[in-house]
């Protein structure tokens, strides 16, 4: 057990949820559509990607008030993902974090108009004149953002995966879908947070670049493996799905026993990068830990 580590993720967590609730409260009215995102943004959630914002911020000190805007949008498109991920013609899934699915309480039409509003809300966040930074940072930041979430990003990856369901898929190909379906989100949250700092280093920046696709693969193998041990209680969706509906996984085309060997080499690899890596590294070696040990 890590206890500052644990009081520093619950910190951040409720960091980024108040942020959130605090934003939406200011620029929500009272409708259908604003209620289903709303649920679809701030029902729980480990919060992971924003932790990664944060704790790749840490490395040289960048201000907390700027990573929050960086936060808040990764955890908003992430949001979005997932409730159009869940729709009926999409992953089909009718529980999400313990709850009831966004469809599923609201409707499919009101889940897809809330995933569409979630999208352009993110960058609303980014232009954001409370949001004060360099507009040239900005622009590099919504670019950033633009190109992992767009059709050579993670629409890519979900689209590949709709098309590849039910096919038998090689390991080559299984990691490209993911890369690009789970991967580029992760890798945007790096990037974003460290392209803003005040001591920017091209050669770091390409290792952190590195580690972030390798974290996604490691998050994803983990969720894989997950899958197919873990109840739907503890998961908060529901589990042995990938199995159910014949999706190709690391555990499906690899085995757990090879796969579990996979997840700790993607570790070792992670933890290597880290150590190349200038700055203030012991959060950023906390949160990879904790995402290498989850349960959930």
């Amino acid at each position: 057990m890590n206890n500052a580590f644990d009081a520093w993720q619950i910190s951040h967590q409720d960091r980024i949820n108040n942020f959130l609730k605090k934003k939406l409260d200011k620029k929500n009215s009272k409708n259908t559509i604003n209620d289903a995102a709303n649920y679809a943004l701030l029902n729980g959630g480990k919060r992971f990607r924003a932790l990664l914002v944060y704790a790749i911020g840490e490395i040289n000190a960048t201000n907390q008030n700027i990573l929050d805007f960086i936060a808040a949008s990764i955890e908003i498109i992430h949001a979005y993902s997932l409730t159009h991920d869940d729709l009926p013609d999409m992953d089909d899934d009718s529980l999400r974090r313990g709850l009831p699915s966004c469809h599923i309480k609201f409707g499919a039409s009101q889940a897809i108009l809330a995933g569409d509003g979630l999208q352009s809300l993110a960058f609303e966040f980014l232009v954001s004149p409370d949001f004060i930074i360099d507009d040239t940072k900005k622009i590099n930041l919504i670019s950033h953002l633009s190109k992992a979430i767009g059709i050579n990003g993670m629409v890519f990856g979900q689209s590949l995966d709709m098309e590849c369901s039910n096919k038998e898929l090689d390991i080559k190909l299984l990691e490209k879908i993911q890369k690009k379906k789970t991967g580029e989100l992760i890798h945007a949250s790096c990037m974003m947070s460290y392209s803003i700092s005040n001591f920017f280093d091209p050669s770091v920046e390409d290792c952190i670049s590195k580690l972030a696709y390798l974290l996604g693969q490691l998050y994803q193998i983990t969720d894989d493996i997950l899958d197919g041990t873990s109840t739907s209680k503890d998961l908060g969706k529901t589990s042995g799905k990938d199995q159910k509906d014949n999706k190709a996984t690391y555990v499906s085309i690899m085995g757990i026993t090879k796969s579990i060997k996979i997840k700790e080499n993607f570790y070792v690899e992670i933890k290597n990068l880290v150590k190349q890596i200038p700055g203030n590294t012991q959060t950023l070696n906390d949160l990879i830990d904790k995402i290498y040990a989850r349960d959930y």
